[in-house]
């Protein structure tokens, strides 16, 4: 058994980490064996995911210190939790692969991402949203695109009052 200073040092640390987090991840622990979670935890680890196996009761204290209390009832049984301080959405990615590989295996209870609570189902329609990166330029793109169109149509104006003038010209000097 753990003393009371351990224990308010591991909430401490989880309320740090829950407070910074753009992306916290709780899934279900109970049927995976060591050999599949370690290679999980080094997939998460190579995108700087952290992944803990930690007491429901201190995990739910810390989530209730910082605001984020709407995760406290899914610390129920065997819960890993992930979490990320960069993009929000990396983890639903890695653990919906890795789930495609083990049926049956590590099922999201809930997730924060962002600042949004969702639900289980949810949280594996998260994976399908492209990187924050292919957003900004698809929007980039569909902002950029009427500014080319507008630019396009400006040029062939030109070309063609251009073409008028040279026709006009021609025109003059046959008549002359």
């Amino acid at each position: 058994m753990s003393t009371r200073v351990e224990r308010e040092t591991v909430i401490e640390e989880l309320e740090k980490e829950f407070r910074e987090a753009t992306g916290i991840y709780l899934t279900d622990n109970n049927k995976i064996n060591v050999e599949k979670v370690t290679k999980l935890r080094a997939d998460l680890r190579k995108n700087g995911i952290r992944m803990v196996v930690v007491k429901n009761t201190l995990a739910k204290i810390a989530c209730d210190r910082i605001g984020k209390d709407e995760l406290s009832p899914f610390f129920k049984g065997p819960t890993a939790v992930t979490i990320t301080k960069d993009e929000g959405t990396i983890p639903a990615k890695i653990i919906r692969d890795f789930q495609k590989e083990n049926k049956d295996i590590f099922p999201f209870k809930i997730s924060y991402v962002d600042g949004s609570v969702f639900s289980g189902d949810d949280t594996a329609k998260l994976a399908d949203i492209p990187s924050k990166e292919i957003l900004l330029s698809q929007l980039l793109g569909c902002l950029q695109a009427p500014v080319q169109n507008f630019a396009g149509v400006l040029n062939g104006i030109l070309s063609k009052f251009v073409g008028t003038l040279e026709a006009v010209k021609e025109q003059k000097n046959n008549i002359q």
